[in-house]
């Protein structure tokens, strides 16, 4: 697991001096050494691009544990862009950001459970606490990596992300990831008549007309469950009944098939 020390952050602090007015980029490897690159995106000022060529020389020579780069100017967030969260998952390498006008830091690894891992999460991911209080980002930090990060953490069963781009997509009548994915990875649509389970996942429709949003069915005899619903929210207890009954489109169940793990069935608390 990367860890952002003291001496990488010198380091980076030291490259950003150098070249103020521009992103600089470049790479971390080991545990406390840092290796610039040139940036060569068109408008470096306003984002970075690295020459594949030269990662994959550096990366042969020297592994990368993450890519770092900066924003400088006051209009720039403190936070890595969806394209950065895009490419840290393709290339399953962490991100790094740097903001140099607010001296803060973003970090985001694509193999760890926890979306902002420098914020730290005081709870065991075995606790249903530790999966509370999560800011809603589309793709970073949204209702399918709540649903991911549960499922792995608290019941051992690891499933794929997959490629998501603006939120706006979830609308778009072309769109249907939670229906075109899951009984591949060992879910089943429950019928009708079959009674509610701990760690069901309940599908629903919430705006538009497609299936895009999914909750974690904690407690059947109380309706308890948790989320991540939307922008301006963080993730959260709710009871299912009523309203979400009427948005439900399908309640999915997971079930052991050849070559997947079996699910170990502990309710959420």
């Amino acid at each position: 697991m990367f860890t952002l020390t003291t001496q990488i952050k010198q380091q980076i602090i030291a490259h950003a001096q150098h070249i103020p007015n521009l992103e600089i980029c470049g790479f971390v490897h080991g545990e406390n050494d840092t290796i610039p690159a040139a940036n060569i995106a068109e408008n470096p000022k306003e984002n970075f691009e690295i020459s594949t060529e030269y990662f994959e020389e550096t990366n042969v020579l020297t592994p990368v544990t993450a890519i770092y780069h900066t924003h400088w100017q006051d209009s720039q967030p403190a936070l890595l862009s969806p394209t950065d969260i895009n490419n840290s998952k393709a290339s399953k390498i962490p991100y790094l950001l740097y903001h140099t006008a607010f001296g803060q830091w973003d970090y985001y690894d694509p193999g760890d459970i926890y979306p902002y891992p420098l914020t730290p999460n005081p709870h065991s991911p075995k606790e249903l606490e530790y999966y509370l209080g999560w800011k809603f980002e589309y793709n970073r930090s949204d209702c399918y990596t709540l649903f991911r990060s549960y499922y792995k953490g608290m019941l051992g069963i690891e499933l794929p992300d997959f490629p998501r781009g603006d939120i706006e997509e979830t609308i778009s009548p072309d769109w249907d990831m939670f229906r075109s994915n899951f009984d591949a990875l060992g879910f089943r649509q429950l019928e009708a008549d079959e009674p509610l389970a701990c760690n069901d996942v309940i599908l629903m429709c919430v705006t538009g007309d497609r299936t895009h949003h999914a909750a974690i069915l904690l407690d059947p005899s109380t309706g308890k469950a948790l989320h991540n619903l939307g922008e301006g929210r963080l993730s959260e207890l709710f009871m299912y009944g009523g309203y979400w009954v009427e948005r439900t489109r399908a309640v999915i169940r997971y079930e052991q098939k050849p070559g997947l793990l079996t699910l170990n069935k502990p309710c959420g608390g």
